[in-house]
């Protein structure tokens, strides 16, 4: 979004567009940096000085078009929903579309979730809770509890899937097996069966260890490839019921902290609510208990 601001007195470019924005100070000294600033036609990069009769050209961020839905916040972490096909970081990604319409913070994600992975994305406020979640995350102190909707259906109705995952990096790929083998690191994922839809199952799933596509690849592995998953599903399906993406979303994280400055999160649960009937073309399918 373009604003254009006629200047009538003498200041600096961060002042005038805290006057005439509803922009906060860090959102404006990142327009600033960014470059996204004219002054009489000419792009800016810093905090210039401006004299009555300039005409300053402002590029704003796009509130409605980059929303990103916020499903917890207090002052020191934010919980967002994340979409399906949209980074964590980089550009257009979670990150900068969350910090695009924040005013008073700065958020910085602490974990991460695929590309195509729906559900909760954890965010820290400020440094002392950026350590405090990376330190929880990287000791396996925080569950995180997801859902998804895969092909097939388990012979068991729950199971602790303990196998080994190699990661090619440069075929972006991982390998499940059930022996151990060099250079592969032990996994273990645990599932339970929610429901029967047809030929399709809905599970929940949770992460003992977090590998890369450790769920898709461990699904597929045990005979039940996540629906929309193009690398490890099955494509005919996919393409069946109208899916492009993996049906994965994280819908629960629940915090455990014994001290320090989050102890007050402590068994706190963050839940999020997904039908994934939206998500796939309906086909004449019975739902089985």
């Amino acid at each position: 979004m373009l604003k254009e601001i006629e200047v009538k007195s003498r200041q600096l470019l961060s002042e005038l567009l805290s006057q005439s924005t509803d922009l906060g100070y860090y959102q404006i000294q990142k327009i600033i940096k960014n470059r996204n600033v004219k002054i009489n036609r000419q792009r800016v990069g810093q905090d210039v000085s401006l004299k009555v009769g300039d005409l300053v050209c402002v590029y704003m961020p796009d509130r409605e078009k980059n929303g990103v839905e916020i499903v917890y916040r207090d002052e020191n972490i934010l919980v967002v929903n994340k979409q399906a096909g949209v980074e964590v970081q980089g550009d257009d990604s979670v990150t900068s579309r969350l910090n695009a319409t924040l005013i008073d913070a700065v958020a910085t994600p602490v974990h991460r979730l695929d590309r195509n992975t729906m559900g909760l994305l954890v965010f820290a406020l400020n440094k002392t809770a950026e350590n405090e979640l990376l330190k929880s995350f990287k000791e396996r102190e925080i569950d995180k509890t997801y859902s998804t909707l895969v092909v097939g259906c388990p012979k068991k109705s729950s199971q602790k899937l303990n196998s080994f995952l190699f990661k090619d990096a440069k075929k972006s790929l991982v390998y499940i097996s059930d022996v151990p083998k060099t250079g592969y690191v032990p996994i273990e994922t645990h599932y339970r069966l929610v429901k029967r839809i047809g030929e399709l199952s809905l599970l929940e799933v949770k992460l003992i260890s977090g590998k890369t596509h450790q769920i898709r690849a461990h699904m597929a592995h045990l005979g039940t490839p996540i629906l929309g998953d193009g690398k490890y599903g099955i494509n005919k399906i996919n393409r069946k019921y109208g899916v492009k993406s993996q049906l994965l979303c994280c819908t629960r994280i629940m915090f455990h902290f014994k001290g320090g400055p989050l102890k007050y999160l402590d068994s706190k649960s963050v839940v999020l609510d997904v039908d994934f009937t939206n998500y796939y073309k309906h086909k004449q399918v019975h739902p089985e208990n």
